[in-house]
């Protein structure tokens, strides 16, 4: 059941209609919180109502902008009901590909929905949060601590992104609002299931040159990616930890959950040098030595 602190207020989870975000929604909604949630669109919307999603509030909001989906929040929180107790963040993309070749637009948008879009959503909801003494958690990924060959811009995204929560949880830590991330690893969604195609969409982008200069960490990536594929945890399971950061008295400023728990605390008992050996070892790109 809610805990006290927050069964009279509603719960904001953006990003509902996402793997997390969905499996966080039933979860919120089956321990008797008050959700209101943000799809991407109309046709996300309805088909949140024909999953069983009709007795929440949802809205659409587009963080393509990160100005017009914070709007597309307010006019949700405008039309009242029970004070904003909680505000979770789901939202994000991971597109991939050499940092060399990476087009300044697609690097745009990938730090306008990972990034500034959560802090678009903070500087929203931060009035109404403030007076409600809520909380906010926000999805961030392993990512944010390490980085890997192909995945600069999405690392780049979370990095800064971890970063702007430890401000936000100082500053908003003087009126006793805590600040959450949760630092997943490989998550069993459409995302993790459908990079092995993706890797091979951006490969078919680059021209000849760059093919020879990176064909072989997309290779390793791609193999990597489908052996490790089993690895990947429910998003389930990550919806669980945010209920439990959501309902717990002291929450924490991270929760790493499933592959990122080991890989962190490597990263954190290494130096860089000893950290990139293990990376290369393994994704070595040209650095692989072909038997025989």
């Amino acid at each position: 059941m809610p805990s006290s602190s927050n069964q009279s207020g509603k719960i904001l989870v953006i990003g509902a209609s996402g793997g997390v975000g969905r499996c966080l929604m039933r979860q919120l909604l089956d321990r008797g919180y008050t959700v209101l949630g943000s799809a991407v669109d109309d046709g996300d919307l309805d088909n949140m109502v024909q999953d069983g999603f009709g007795t929440a509030d949802i809205f659409a909001a587009d963080f393509s902008s990160a100005e017009i989906g914070a709007q597309e929040v307010r006019n949700a929180l405008e039309r009242g009901g029970e004070p904003l107790t909680a505000v979770i963040s789901c939202i994000g993309i991971n597109p991939c590909g050499p940092v060399e070749t990476t087009p300044l637009a697609l690097f745009r948008r990938t730090m306008e929905i990972n990034t500034l879009s959560n802090l678009a959503i903070y500087q929203a909801t931060l009035p109404e949060m403030r007076a409600n003494r809520g909380r906010f958690i926000f999805v961030s990924s392993m990512a944010g601590k390490l980085a890997l060959p192909l995945l600069g811009y999405y690392a780049a995204s979370k990095f800064a992104l971890e970063g702007l929560a430890d401000t936000m949880r100082l500053e908003a830590g003087q009126w006793g609002i805590p600040v959450s991330l949760i630092e997943p690893g490989a998550i069993a969604t459409g995302m993790v299931h459908g990079f092995a195609s993706q890797l091979e969409s951006s490969l078919a982008q680059l021209d000849e040159e760059g093919r020879q200069n990176y064909g072989d960490y997309f290779a390793q990536q791609r193999a990597f990616s489908l052996g490790s594929g089993t690895g990947a945890i429910p998003p389930d399971d990550v919806a669980k930890v945010i209920v439990e950061v959501l309902e717990s008295d002291a929450p924490k400023a991270r929760y790493p959950v499933g592959s990122a728990v080991p890989l962190l605390d490597l990263r954190r008992s290494s130096t860089d040098r000893e950290f990139d050996a293990v990376l290369n070892d393994m994704l070595p790109g040209s650095r692989a030595v072909s038997a025989g």
